[in-house]
């Protein structure tokens, strides 16, 4: 039994891998478990005692970017840095993120079917949110709290900061432009942290 086990994984993350490229390629309603068989090279039997159902694997899917999602933020407000220093850092994890092929290729997948609004979308809507808003909404309130700036609306702001990146780093790339160069990083990130320091900080 042990021997099959990292046989069993690696059949598990074909199925996941052939899934997304059909599910990109096809979207949720044109997909069919039978071709993402064929795509992972193993029977669809195999894909069904991974997966009951082509929902189950297309919100493994989804879980999957939510997961990859909640490791990319993971921050705390901290007393003895300057703001500067870490705004620039949570910019830096959006962008990061962002700058991700695959992890953009995996947004339009899930995208696509919450534009759609089916019962499977309302499922996303309730479970997936969005940790980069609650991170940094709740890092916004303790500066907020230190007396560093000076908001009303600490959930407002952070997506005022996090949609200026994205507007750059995320949006066109929904529609196939290009991800953002290093240089082209570095600009967002500092233009996203001068727009909060300007309008916010505390003088």
């Amino acid at each position: 039994m042990k021997r099959n086990r990292p046989l069993n994984e690696e059949k598990r993350k074909a199925i996941l891998k052939a899934a997304t490229v059909e599910f990109y390629e096809k979207g949720f309603e044109g997909s069919s478990m039978d071709t993402i068989s064929k795509k992972a090279n193993v029977s669809k039997a195999t894909v069904y005692n991974h997966f009951k159902s082509k929902e189950e694997l297309f919100l493994s899917i989804a879980y999957m970017l939510k997961d990859r999602f909640s490791q990319s933020f993971r921050f705390e407000y901290t007393k003895d840095k300057s703001i500067d220093e870490q705004l620039n850092n949570i910019a830096k994890k959006e962008i990061d993120f962002l700058t991700v092929k695959e992890n953009i290729e995996l947004i339009q997948i899930v995208t696509i079917v919450l534009i759609q609004k089916n019962e499977i979308g309302v499922k996303l809507l309730e479970e997936v949110n969005e940790d980069n808003i609650t991170m940094t909404t709740n890092w916004f309130e303790q500066a907020h709290k230190d007396g560093k700036l000076n908001i009303d609306d600490s959930e407002f702001i952070a997506r005022q900061f996090i949609g200026m990146i994205k507007a750059f780093a995320f949006y066109p790339q929904l529609y196939g432009a290009p991800l953002l160069d290093k240089k082209e990083q570095e600009r967002v990130i500092k233009k996203s942290v001068e727009m909060v320091k300007s309008l916010y900080l505390v003088k």
